[in-house]
């Protein structure tokens, strides 16, 4: 726990937490080849991660956090994906999940983070749960994957539909009580091997009203939690900031493989004699891969902006950011197969990092809400004066 920091002696600048980050990079990149082996980040890897404070990043001031912005959060996660993809994307939800936790109500606020801010967290939005509603609140039960971060976690959202007798069921996460969970080893992949992505497994458990969170009321700028933090961030639509969790990793690691190239080609030689550095053809390819990267990251940004304006968002800007996240993916998945092609066979080689993260960032692309069917559909329908479609619940 970082006793010394908090928002009442010292909220740090994005350079002091950089700097921090910066310190443990060396450990990351040494524990990579360990982490993709193992699965799963190393425990001291994450508690480090609570130790410099990512827990703090986007979590409200009055339970301890530094409500550094969105911007501050997608910047921390690109720099630790350098080293590692699976550290960053692990840090990335340490650092996002408690934005989520405030827009719940506030005694879940409290009942979570009573001890302290430093607390890891793991969240899914996929809806399978069996919701039963009950007397003050549901019993849940479910068994659902990919719950990334999830062996360093102590607690733990799932969702669930919950059913209406006026209207369709309604989509809503539930803050799962402390201990109330089980974890099944089940992540066995080629990519982003080592987020420790394993299945949740929660047995007729009771939730309170007051522990849950519609899924709707996020996408809506109505959040419980809006009405207890003013911070704009806290009840920005949920689909301008949504996909950063896993566009800031890719970013950053290909980011990362752009450097190591640029580091290892600066003196390699060809089979002829000559500098590979000097082939024209060398230098176009990193350049185009650089502004792909620059490009991706600017739409990024622009969605971040968007998600701490203090005003409504409009539907209009809600679909940009939409269409912006889907395009970003495809320019930093354009700019990592460059620089994997132009390495050659040496690029892979099972130690090299230029594979892995070509791996993980074609792992990471082909997340649900990064697909560009539905989420530039959505900007695309608007323009042709097209209703929104009924089925896309997160736009």
């Amino acid at each position: 726990m970082l006793d010394s920091i908090t928002p009442l002696e010292h909220k740090p600048t994005l350079g002091e937490v950089m700097q921090r980050v910066q310190a443990l990079m060396p450990a990351i990149r040494e524990r990579a080849g360990r982490t993709e082996e193992n699965r799963s980040i190393p425990p001291e890897s994450a508690q480090e991660f609570l130790d410099i404070g990512l827990a703090r990043v986007l979590m409200p001031k009055q339970f301890g956090g530094w409500e550094m912005g969105l911007r501050a959060w997608v910047e921390i996660s690109t720099e630790i994906a350098k080293a590692d993809a699976a550290h960053a994307w692990c840090a990335c939800m340490i650092m996002h999940h408690p934005h989520y936790l405030a827009q719940f109500p506030e005694p879940a606020q409290a009942e979570v983070w009573r001890h302290g801010p430093d607390v890891a967290m793991a969240c899914t939005f996929t809806p399978t749960s069996k919701v039963g509603p009950v007397e003050g609140g549901y019993r849940i039960s479910c068994e659902i994957p990919y719950l990334s971060g999830i062996n360093h976690c102590s607690r733990v959202v799932v969702a669930g539909m919950v059913p209406r007798h006026d209207g369709p069921p309604d989509w809503t996460l539930f803050l799962v009580p402390e201990k109330a969970f089980e974890i099944r080893d089940t992540w066995h992949t080629v990519g982003m091997r080592g987020t420790g992505s394993n299945t949740v497994i929660v047995k007729d458990v009771f939730v309170p009203h007051e522990h849950t969170l519609k899924v709707t009321d996020m996408r809506d700028q109505r959040t419980p939690g809006a009405a207890l933090h003013k911070t704009p961030m806290f009840n920005s639509p949920w689909i301008t900031y949504a996909t950063l969790t896993f566009l800031s990793p890719m970013l950053g690691s290909t980011r990362g493989a752009l450097e190591e190239y640029r580091r290892w080609t600066a003196d390699r030689v060809s089979l002829f004699g000559a500098p590979v550095a000097k082939y024209t053809s060398q230098q176009v390819n990193i350049a185009r891969a650089a502004a792909s990267l620059d490009a991706a990251e600017m739409l990024m940004i622009r969605s971040a902006e968007v998600g701490e304006m203090a005003e409504p968002v409009p539907e209009e800007l809600r679909a940009r950011c939409y269409r912006d996240q889907a395009r970003a993916s495809e320019l930093i998945v354009e700019a990592i197969d460059t620089i994997m092609k132009i390495s050659g066979a040496a690029g892979f080689a099972s130690t090299s990092s230029i594979q892995r993260a070509w791996r993980d960032v074609h792992f990471a692309s082909s997340h649900v809400s990064l697909n560009p069917e539905t989420s530039m559909a959505a900007w695309g329908r608007m323009q042709f004066g097209l209703e929104r479609d009924p089925q896309q619940m997160m736009f």
